[in-house]
């Protein structure tokens, strides 16, 4: 087991040596050592941990273990960012253990068949215990990660190893088919995040990055899994497997984050309704990340209540977490549109439970000439719609974005607007929509976007979702559209928060197309919305409050450990662009990025490309392409991989080419490309 003391590296500075002179709080704090060691699984494989540890103050002290367990490479990826977290962890008296997920990163084994398999929460039930027997471990685990780790913590909690105490579980998904990166809402969404994680999958095992025959054979040479994901087109066991929706409620303890920007925040409200066991739950304003730094703000310390949560599952102590606000949510108090915002207008809500005391709901119904009334349309009517394949951009690459002005996509979408409100609405919670439609294909998309229209007429994006008309008998058995024939699709729109002004309008967007979010079908036509008493809005409104809750004040964030060993050299965040043309009807989805940083006088370099098009006249003919490298120099050895991802439908196949290209000090080591010619099923 390899050791590196913390306090050593820090010259005594960030968390403190025996002779320091510290704050109050500070000398509390625990010295503590990062380990690097193995946990040997049933099947012999060796899974790689690394330890951030609390030096025992007095003999046979012991502490309880967190752990995460990741893909996401510990030792280059990774290890800046999960410094932070293992030092405040390990500073307050908690044993921090962060895992490669097998076939990855350090961890020995071959890569998994895809995500949350059945071999990674098996591993991570077995990790449980191991860590529990553990001689400097209180026998108590928990849980808890952002995005993939906090997938499998609820993953793992629903199979009730005993050492599992609690879990944190921050962007979460409870349903992978309907509310993960590959198909959302059930519709086909090909994201970046597949091209990235087949490449980052396919680099050699730190920390040594041998490049033998074992590591051909577990890696390199392994099928990407986008291929997978798109010969899974339908709802299924595939998906369903992990997934917690379809399995009995939630049995152990949980404090879920979720995020106003982040397309996966319905797992608070899911999770929320049906655990069996206490649940606390925050949901901001931020996009995809942990509250201390997600964008836009305002931010708090989240940490501090972690450690509360912790404290009283882990070790016992009464602080009265349980007796406090269970629910504490941002309200938006609405904002023009922009892409750039640093904090968001709003305060926060505490409540002890949800619904909120007073809620109700506010139907509305589209009328003709583009209103929304409070009754039905006395006529019944029909708008039509022409499917523009390429119109969408403005609403970015998932229900999770700063979006501008939602002009651009509401010139391709049938519009309804209230009349401007004479006193302000606040919505908390998921609303609801029913369409009545017809289609002349057998096969389209829809696509409903909840808007505020300010009296300037500029359009803010409060919420949306996307509707796969195939799914709206079941899930399991899609069926065509009968062309000519009228339906009813109904659908949620994501969690969101807004304050609807007075003077503004409250408008519904219904269109067919939501690009790149959403692969176009294959059909130039159009489609029909039938106006009537089946064709509604529906809104959660909670009572209009204002920001006068002193017990609701969260706590400003605090300073993050910075890793001792190593540093961010440069980095260029995600640039998006989009380009319609309306002339020739194309539509073009590009973002790019690239970071360097250095870990030990290693340095490694990471850069990627991607690129969505299509033409409103050949819909079916959409392309992808995606190029992604990374290049590593590990003591004066250069590893350069380099993959490149092609994706281009026609009317009844996705046509996949993935290529990897391993280069070691500029000379060709090995290339290979897989190709296939799959079937669109309703997609």
């Amino acid at each position: 087991m390899k050791k590196l003391t913390a306090c050593f590296l820090l010259a005594c500075g960030l968390i403190g040596c025996s002779g320091d002179t510290k704050a109050p709080e500070e000398a509390r704090h625990y010295d503590f050592s990062m380990e690097n060691g193995t946990l040997e699984m049933k099947d012999g494989v060796r899974l790689a941990v690394t330890y951030y540890r609390p030096s025992a103050k007095a003999p046979g002290e012991t502490f309880p273990v967190i752990m995460e367990m990741l893909p996401y490479r510990k030792d280059d990826f990774f290890a800046l960012g999960d410094y932070e977290y293992g030092a405040y962890f390990a500073k307050r008296g908690y044993v921090v253990a962060r895992v490669d997920v097998r076939g990855t990163g350090a961890s020995e084994g071959s890569i998994p068949v895809s995500e949350y398999s059945e071999a990674e929460i098996s591993d991570a039930e077995e990790l449980i215990a191991q860590l529990s027997q553990k001689s400097w471990s209180n026998g108590k685990v928990g849980m808890y990660g952002l995005s993939w780790s906090a997938f499998n913590s609820l993953m793992t909690a629903h199979r009730k190893p005993p050492a599992l105490k609690a879990i944190i579980a921050a962007h979460g998904s409870t349903d992978l088919f309907y509310n993960d990166v590959h198909y959302i809402d059930g519709a086909l969404h090909i994201d970046s995040y597949a091209h990235q994680i087949d490449t980052d999958n396919a680099m050699p095992q730190s920390p040594d990055y041998r490049i033998d025959e074992n590591y051909f054979n577990n890696r390199f040479d392994k099928e990407p899994w986008l291929f997978t994901w798109l010969r899974q087109q339908q709802d299924g066991e595939f998906w369903r497997k992990e997934s917690v929706k379809f399995k009995e409620p939630l049995e152990v303890p949980a404090y879920l984050i979720g995020g106003l920007l982040d397309g996966y925040r319905d797992f608070v409200m899911e999770v929320s309704h049906t655990a069996k066991a206490p649940v606390i739950a925050e949901i901001g304003p931020w996009n995809h990340a942990w509250p201390e730094y997600g964008v836009p703000g305002p931010n708090y310390e989240w940490r501090q209540k972690a450690l509360r949560w912790w404290d009283y599952w882990l070790k016992g102590v009464e602080n009265g977490i349980l007796n406090e606000p269970r629910w504490t949510t941002f309200m938006r108090t609405g904002h023009a549109p922009a892409t750039d915002r640093t904090t968001v207008p709003g305060f926060w809500r505490c409540h002890r439970q949800w619904p909120l005391d007073g809620s109700s709901t506010l139907r509305l119904y589209p009328h003709a000439v583009q209103k929304l009334g409070d009754t039905p349309s006395p006529q019944e009517s029909t708008d039509s719609l022409r499917y523009r394949a390429g119109a969408g951009m403005a609403a970015g690459g998932w229900w999770g974005e700063q979006t501008g002005d939602m002009a651009a996509d509401d010139a391709h979408s049938l519009v309804y607007d209230s009349a401007p409100l004479t006193e302000a609405i606040d919505i908390m919670g998921m609303p609801q929509v029913r369409l009545r439609v017809a289609a002349d294909a057998p096969f389209y998309q829809w696509t409903v976007r909840l808007e505020d229209v300010a009296p300037d007429g500029k359009v803010s994006l409060v919420s949306g979702a996307a509707i796969n008309p195939s799914q709206r008998f079941s899930r399991l058995a899609p069926a065509a559209l009968v062309p000519g024939e009228p339906t009813t699709l109904a659908t949620s729109i994501h969690f969101t928060t807004w304050r609807f002004q007075p003077g503004h309008r409250i408008r519904l967007a219904v269109a067919n197309a939501q690009f790149p979010m959403i692969w176009p079908s294959p059909t130039p036509g159009t489609t029909h919305l039938l106006l009537g008493e089946n064709t509604w809005l529906e809104l959660p409104k909670v009572p209009v409050a204002n920001a006068t809750d002193t017990a609701c004040t969260l706590p400003p964030p605090e300073p993050s450990d910075v890793a001792p060993f190593g540093r961010e050299l440069e980095k260029h965040n995600p640039a998006f662009n989009s380009v319609r043309d309306e002339k020739t009807g194309d539509s073009t989805f590009t973002t790019a990025s690239d970071i360097t940083w250095v870990i030990r006088e290693n340095k490694y370099q990471s850069r990627e490309s991607y690129r969505w098009s299509v033409n409103d006249a050949t819909p079916a003919n959409a392309q992808y392409h995606g190029e992604r490298t990374n290049v590593f120099n590990i003591a004066g050895n250069e590893i350069d991989l380099a993959t490149t991802a092609r994706i281009a439908s026609d009317t009844g196949y996705f046509h996949v080419t993935f290529t990897k290209t391993l280069r070691q000090n500029g000379s060709l080591v090995r290339e290979k490309t897989w190709t296939d010619h799959i079937p669109r099923r309703y997609q």
